[in-house]
């Protein structure tokens, strides 16, 4: 026999119990990849196969054995498919030829994660910190900070913004610099939540970092341990940055009610879009993976996709059942995924509002006075640190505008594909795709 004929079961290969809710028992896989850690959730009857490639048997005998001690389990050509196109590509098995160090293998786009990974906080550093304020994450604590979360909300956006009038254009280039900073120690708030939580449940080795995604600087969080808590707990570690960042709000909310400074209000404003940003549980940040932990939803990007589909299709293709996906969800799950998901478009969209109307298009429209009243002076006499200042003011605006447009293509694209769906949906052609084992 040839090597080809015997995958073994990667020795770097860490297995661990797996919450969930699904129907069977899962395990968690974590590989070494070239540039990654990677991790796999599997149902446990798929390891007990695994074991037994263990570089002794081919293949064929390995499922051979398997259905002897479970045959009524597996059709062995489905067996087949799952160790040639799951088990193997992924690194969970491996030939002699193959690293096992760099053998994990994801499906997961490159461009999904981080371009540059530096860590700048140690785990010497941000454990001790994070272990302290584990006490916020106490049950009473946690209600406190809901309750926080909504009062907040209701007085900024239902009472505030009607007694006074907020035009962003009040902002120098000096507010620009300090609104950013202030951006940036939210952020570092939302980071110290997540470590925080996972620190209160056990975990430790917590690093905070700096990275670079797409053209973004971001900060990240390694809380790899959290895989193994209980999906509730991993659910609050999830929820935790956008706490701690909660935190930061109130404060910043009582910064403006203290000093009448403006700028504090716009940072509220800005920390808020970010939380709608993250919240988003069609988008691979905190509200996805709060989701998918709360209600133990394994595969849950694939879960929301047939999902999806399977509304598109009953709207537009009511009498084509046959082509129906099915969705791996309970009705709880449907439920709490659907209200979720509507309040967190209403709320991301309601901040774009906010942000247009009082921030970018009074920035559009004040532009041309602000440039002629800056070419005037400029005519007038400066000095170089006037110049300076000009062209930051100018500078700033110009790019405020051009990210608001960036994000209005994103949109249109966004709309676009989405009336590709629909025009989908309507052929009579359309033909469902080869299923693909999860894995």
């Amino acid at each position: 026999m040839t090597d080809q004929n015997r995958p073994y079961i990667n020795p770097l290969l860490e297995l661990s119990e797996f919450d969930s809710a699904s129907s069977r028992p899962m395990t968690l896989c974590s590989l070494p990849g070239e540039d990654r850690q990677v991790r796999f959730a599997l149902p446990t009857s798929y390891i007990d196969l695994v074991q037994l490639l263990d570089g002794s048997r081919t293949i064929d005998e390995a499922i051979d054995e398997f259905m002897a001690r479970n045959p009524e389990s597996y059709e062995k050509s489905w067996l087949q498919k799952l160790v040639e196109t799951g088990l193997i590509p992924k690194g969970i098995l491996i030939y002699p030829h193959q690293d096992p160090k760099i053998a994990g293998i994801s499906r997961q786009k490159k461009r999904a994660f981080l371009y540059l990974k530096l860590p700048i906080i140690p785990p010497s550093i941000v454990d001790p910190i994070a272990r302290q304020m584990g006490f916020l994450y106490n049950r009473f604590a946690l209600i406190a900070g809901v309750i926080m979360f909504v009062a907040m909300h209701v007085y900024v956006y239902a009472i505030l913004f009607t007694q006074h009038e907020i035009d962003f254009n009040q902002l120098d280039a000096t507010g620009i610099l300090l609104l950013m900073l202030l951006s940036t120690l939210g952020t570092f708030f939302h980071e110290f939540g997540h470590a925080s939580a996972a620190a209160h449940f056990g975990c430790r080795k917590i690093t905070i970092g700096w990275g670079l995604y797409i053209i973004y600087t971001v900060l990240w969080t390694d809380v790899s341990e959290a895989w193994k808590l209980p999906r509730k707990q991993r659910a609050i570690v999830d929820i935790g940055g956008v706490y701690f960042e909660s935190i930061f709000l109130l404060i910043m909310l009582l910064s403006f009610m203290y000093t009448g400074n403006t700028l504090f209000i716009f940072a509220f404003i800005f920390i808020d879009l970010s939380i709608a940003t993250t919240l988003n549980p069609f988008l691979r940040m905190d509200g996805y993976w709060l989701m998918s932990d709360l209600f133990g939803i394994v595969n849950l990007r694939s879960q929301q996709m047939a999902w999806l589909n399977n509304i598109g299709k009953r709207l537009f293709s009511p009498k084509d059942h046959k082509e129906i996906e099915k969705v791996e969800l309970d009705n709880r799950a449907k439920r709490v995924l659907i209200f979720y998901s509507i309040t967190g478009f209403l709320f991301f969209f309601y901040i774009i509002y906010i942000i247009y109307k009082i921030m970018i298009l009074k920035v559009f429209f004040g532009f041309p006075d602000f440039f002629e009243a800056t070419l005037l002076d400029y005519r007038s006499g400066m000095s170089a640190s006037q110049m300076v200042g000009a062209f930051l003011e100018i500078a700033w605006r110009v790019l405020m505008l051009a990210g608001a447009g960036f994000m209005i293509i994103a949109l249109i694209r966004r709309g676009a594909k989405l009336v590709g769906k629909v025009r989908e949906f309507r052929s009579p052609d359309q033909k469902q795709p080869v299923a693909e084992a999860k894995v």
